[in-house]
């Protein structure tokens, strides 16, 4: 596995649909990309806080593996064939957020953002890119054959506008560094 396999990005739609069929499309993609819903009351803490969001926060990755692997993948790296299985690198921890909103009748927006963290190996941290964006793609195509999608696009990064998906509410409301 390269160190950096790209950017972490993220996406965002306009689509004709409800907010909570949006996150459970969202939810399914990303958790057959080997992603885990987290059930730490984001949502509610949100609603708490009165968002009009809907939220879902998503993990994938080890700390403590990654950070062991870490030496071991520079050996694992260079061999000419593939490394058995109890030897491959684990991914460092990686959060994704799924939002929704109503933006008219029978309107939604959804927001799909990734974030990395500090813990784990650093040179891996954004190793859970190419899993990112396959579920994002899925995402879309699905949304396109419903003939559900007003608009699309990618997203490099996302303003602390305290909208779920951005670093400062991730940080906040989930503690996540």
């Amino acid at each position: 596995m390269p160190m950096f396999t790209g950017p972490l990005r993220g996406a965002r739609w306009i689509t004709r649909s409800t907010p909570e069929r949006l996150i459970r499309v969202a939810v399914e993609f990303l958790e057959d990309a080997g992603f885990e819903q987290r059930h730490d009351g984001f949502d509610e803490k949100l609603r708490g806080r009165g968002s009009e969001w809907t939220a879902v926060a998503l993990e994938i990755g080890d700390e403590e593996k990654s950070k062991r692997r870490a030496l071991l993948g520079l050996v694992i790296d260079e061999l000419p064939f593939p490394a058995p299985r109890a030897f491959q690198r684990v991914l460092s921890p990686t959060l994704v957020v799924v939002a929704s909103r109503p933006v008219g009748p029978l309107v939604s927006e959804l927001i799909v953002f990734p974030h990395t963290s500090r813990r784990g190996a650093p040179p891996y941290s954004r190793a859970a890119a190419p899993r990112v964006r396959d579920a994002l793609e899925q995402i879309t195509a699905a949304a396109g054959l419903e003939g559900a999608m007003l608009s699309h696009e990618s997203l490099a990064g996302v303003p602390d506008d305290g909208s779920p998906v951005s670093q400062a509410v991730v940080r906040e409301v989930l503690g996540w560094h």
